[in-house]
C-alpha cells in the first residue's frame, strides 16, 4: 500500500494512505463544482435583476414596476413572491355535543369553551352564536 508522509508546519509527521489521498481529491473536486454552480446561480441572479431594471419603465429617473412584474422576477431569481394582505367575514358552522344540566347550562358551555384557531394568519372572532340546543340521549 501507498503512503504518503507529511509534515506540518510543527514539525510533526502525518501519513496518510493513497486511498485517503485520493478521497481528499474526489472531495475537492465536488466542492469545486458545487461552489461553481453558486458562482453560476449568482451571475444568473445579477444579470436577471439588472434585465428587470434596465428593461422597465424610467420616467424622469424614477422607476416603475407592476407587482406582477415583480413577483415574476422574485419567482426567477428564486426567492419569496409579495403577497398582499386580504381580509374576509367568515361564517362556520357545525354541531356539538355536551353534558349539561339544561339548554341554557349547554349554549354557555359552548361559548365559553369553543375557539377558532387559523395558523396561516390573524383571525378575530366577534360572535358566537348557537342557533339550536335539542336533547340527545
Amino acid at each position: 500500500m501507498n503512503t504518503i508522509t507529511i509534515n506540518n508546519a510543527e514539525g510533526a509527521s502525518v501519513v496518510y494512505t493513497e486511498s485517503e489521498v485520493l478521497r481528499f481529491i474526489e472531495r475537492v473536486k465536488a466542492q469545486d463544482e458545487t461552489n461553481n454552480e453558486q458562482r453560476k446561480t449568482i451571475i444568473d441572479i445579477k444579470n436577471n435583476v439588472r434585465d428587470f431594471f434596465s428593461e422597465g419603465q424610467w420616467d424622469d429617473g424614477e422607476f416603475s414596476a407592476s407587482k406582477e412584474d415583480v413577483n415574476q422576477l422574485l419567482t426567477t431569481i428564486g426567492t419569496n413572491r409579495l403577497t398582499t394582505k386580504f381580509q374576509g367575514t367568515y361564517t362556520i358552522t357545525g354541531t356539538f355535543t355536551v353534558d349539561a344540566e339544561d339548554e341554557d347550562d349547554a349554549e354557555t358551555i359552548f361559548t365559553d369553551n369553543v375557539t377558532v384557531d387559523f395558523f396561516d394568519g390573524d383571525i378575530d372572532v366577534d360572535q358566537i352564536e348557537v342557533i339550536d340546543v335539542d336533547v340527545t340521549y
